[in-house]
C-alpha cells in the first residue's frame, strides 16, 4: 500500500511539474509575443510620426478658399510667394482654423491678403501684423484690392515685434514670421514672440531655404535665418507637396509643449556673427524684453552676441554686405532703404 501511495504522489510531483513547466513555457510565449507587438507597434509609430505627420501636405488642403482669391491676387502682383506656397498658408489655417494670429513681416501684404481670406468664415479669428517700415506702402494692398477683408486685420508698423506684443496679447494660436532672413533676423524675431504662444502653437516660416532656392545669385549666401531656426525648433514639421525636401522655402511647425525646456538651444541661435546690427533703440528694448521674459542665461548670451557684433562693426567699418544689398534692393524698388527688413 505505501507504495502504491509513493507511486502515486510520484506522479502527482510530475504531473505538478509538468503543468508548471507548461505554464512557464506558455508565459514565455505571452511575454516573447508581447514583446514583438511592442516593437512592431513602436516602429510603425515612429514610421508614421516622423516619415508621414512630420510632411503633411497642407497645399492641398481646401485649396477652394484660397481659389476664391487666385485670380484676382495674381493680377495685382501683391503677393511674391510661389503658388503651392500660398496653398500652404490656406491650408494650415483651414485645417487648424485658429482664432489669433500673429504676422511678422508684412511687405506689400500679399501674405496678410491670404491669412484674411482663409479666416473670413472662422467666427473670432484675427488677424495681427507687425512690420518695423513706417511706409505708406506697408500692407496696402489689403485696403486697395481686398477691403471687405480688412474687418478682421489690425496693423502695427514702425516697430519691432516687443513694442506690439504686450498689446496684442497672450494665447497666440499661430504665427507667420517673414522678415530679413539675415542673421539674427527671424531667429530674433521668434524669441520676441515666443512667450506669447499658446502652447503647441503653429509657426510658418517663409523662405526657410532661400540659400537654397535663390542659391543662383550671391545675395542668398548669407539669408540663413529661417533655415536655422525652422530646424532648431522642436515640435511636428509640415511642408507642401513635391519632389525634394529642400527646396520648399516655406514650412510650418506645431510646437512641442513645454518650449522652455529648449529655450537655451534657441538663445544660443544668436551667438555667430550678425549680417546686420539693428537700431540702438531696438537693442535696448530688446534687453529689456528679454530680462522680463527670459532667464539670466538667455540675458547673457543676447548681451555677449550684442557686444561681439558691435564691436566687430566697429572693428570692421567697411559696409557690411547686407547694406549694399539694402542700397541695391532699394535701387531695384524691392525694399526701404531706410529700414533693416524687407
Amino acid at each position: 500500500m505505501k507504495g502504491k501511495k509513493n507511486d502515486l504522489q510520484r506522479i502527482k510531483v510530475i504531473s505538478m511539474t509538468n503543468k508548471d513547466k507548461t505554464f512557464k513555457n506558455i508565459y514565455r510565449i505571452f511575454i516573447l509575443l508581447f514583446l514583438i507587438f511592442a516593437i512592431l507597434f513602436l516602429f510603425f509609430y515612429y514610421h508614421y510620426n516622423i516619415n508621414k505627420n512630420i510632411y503633411f501636405y497642407f497645399d492641398k488642403y481646401e485649396t477652394d478658399i484660397y481659389n476664391d482669391i487666385k485670380e484676382k491676387l495674381l493680377k495685382t502682383k501683391c503677393s511674391i510667394m510661389w503658388g503651392n506656397q500660398r496653398e500652404f498658408i490656406n491650408g494650415v489655417i483651414r485645417k487648424y482654423r485658429p482664432k489669433k494670429i500673429l504676422e511678422v513681416g508684412v511687405y506689400h501684404g500679399g501674405s496678410s491678403i491670404i491669412i484674411l481670406n482663409a479666416i473670413k468664415d472662422i467666427k473670432n479669428s484675427h488677424l495681427y501684423s507687425i512690420d518695423t517700415k513706417i511706409s505708406k506702402n506697408i500692407g496696402f494692398c489689403v485696403n486697395e484690392y481686398f477691403p471687405y477683408l480688412a474687418n478682421k486685420w489690425t496693423l502695427f508698423k514702425g516697430n519691432i515685434a516687443v513694442k506690439y506684443i504686450e498689446k496684442i496679447g497672450n494665447n497666440i494660436d499661430l504665427a507667420f514670421i517673414d522678415t530679413s532672413h539675415f542673421e539674427p533676423g527671424e531667429i530674433l524675431d521668434f524669441l520676441m514672440i515666443l512667450p506669447f504662444l499658446k502652447e503647441e502653437a503653429i509657426v510658418v516660416f517663409h523662405d526657410i531655404d532661400y540659400q537654397i532656392t535663390h542659391s543662383k545669385g550671391k545675395d542668398s549666401r548669407y539669408e540663413w535665418a529661417p533655415y536655422i531656426i525652422f530646424n532648431l525648433i522642436r515640435g511636428k514639421k509640415f511642408l507642401p507637396s513635391g519632389k525634394g525636401i529642400l527646396n520648399k522655402d516655406i514650412g510650418a511647425i506645431k510646437l512641442e509643449k513645454n518650449q522652455k525646456r529648449f529655450i537655451h538651444d534657441y538663445c544660443r541661435a544668436l551667438g555667430g556673427q550678425w549680417e546686420y546690427f539693428p537700431p540702438e533703440k531696438h537693442i535696448k528694448n530688446t534687453i529689456n524684453y528679454f530680462r522680463k521674459y527670459y532667464d539670466k542665461e538667455c540675458l547673457t548670451i543676447l548681451r555677449e552676441s550684442i557686444d561681439f557684433n558691435r564691436q566687430f562693426v566697429k572693428d570692421n567699418p567697411k559696409e557690411s554686405f547686407h547694406s549694399k544689398l539694402i542700397k541695391k534692393r532699394s535701387n531695384q524698388g524691392l525694399i526701404n532703404q531706410t529700414n533693416n527688413t524687407y
